[in-house]
């Protein structure tokens, strides 16, 4: 009866063995699968020198990639990022050349967006949010971060939109927007900018439209120095008040130090 107890607890605990390594084998091969997946999704050593290399999932998703501003490719004009993969590998991405990029919603027109993009964010960090392909160029917008040293922040500029505000570009819009898109929210802050040049007369609408009337001239520099005015005007009198707050709190202060039977008045005489 031993005998048969002890094979029987034998057998049973082979089983188990078995059964464990059938689960570990399990667990390894979904882990591996699970990493792979997520390897082929995030792309971590990729960098992206053509707009076909780009994953269709980066471009449904609009996943932002990072870079550096590098310079332009002419006729027709595309901005030229050197796109940054997360892991980088020195010898192999050194040796590829920049993403072309097209500015969704812009057409450059003016040869002085070269210049104010060699001045402004050559060798700076960019960002993209891609939205199609152009052949080999990818379609997106490209976010500029221009670091502030005197107050130590970083201020950001769509460069589709600061170009078509300075005259440097025309709106390009398509039509047949899907709403609740990346598009449709671009689109009208592109058309408003393309306003602004126009009414200003920035760039290539100099040329382009009649000079502004006198009236509408001297009416903005009036609003403009009054609207400075009344900034100045609020900075003083804040400070004024603070000023007279605090003063007001130092001298509760005092009254509260002077003993409880005795006024100012008394204390003076004494």
């Amino acid at each position: 009866m031993g005998e048969k107890e002890g094979g029987l607890f034998y057998n049973l605990e082979s089983l188990l063995q078995q059964d464990f390594r059938g689960v570990n084998i399990a667990v390894y091969a979904l882990a591996t699968a699970g990493l792979a997946l997520s390897i082929h999704k995030i792309r971590p050593v990729s960098k992206f020198s053509k707009a076909t290399k780009v994953p269709d999932h980066f471009i449904q998703q609009h996943a932002p990639l990072k870079g550096v501003y590098v310079g332009v490719q002419h006729s027709p004009v595309r901005l030229l990022i050197n796109h940054k993969a997360p892991i980088y590998l020195p010898f192999w991405h050194s040796s590829k050349p920049p993403l072309p990029v097209k500015l969704w919603g812009v057409d450059i027109v003016s040869g002085n967006a070269v210049n104010w993009l060699d001045c402004v964010a050559k060798g700076k960090q960019v960002t993209l949010k891609p939205i199609g392909r152009d052949k080999d160029d990818l379609v997106s917008t490209v976010l500029l971060h221009l670091p502030q040293t005197k107050t130590k922040t970083v201020e950001t500029l769509d460069l589709g939109q600061k170009l078509v505000e300075l005259g440097f570009a025309k709106a390009s819009v398509p039509q047949g927007i899907k709403k609740k898109s990346i598009e449709s929210q671009l689109a009208p802050k592109i058309l408003s900018a393309e306003n602004r040049a126009r009414s200003y007369r920035n760039g290539i609408w100099s040329d382009n439209l009649p000079p502004i009337p006198m009236y509408v001239t001297y009416w903005r520099k009036g609003s403009q120095l009054a609207t400075e005015l009344i900034i100045l005007s609020s900075k003083k009198l804040l400070q004024l008040l603070a000023f007279l707050s605090k003063s007001a709190l130092v001298g509760g202060k005092k009254l509260l130090l002077l003993p409880f039977n005795k006024s100012p008045k008394r204390i003076q005489a004494t």
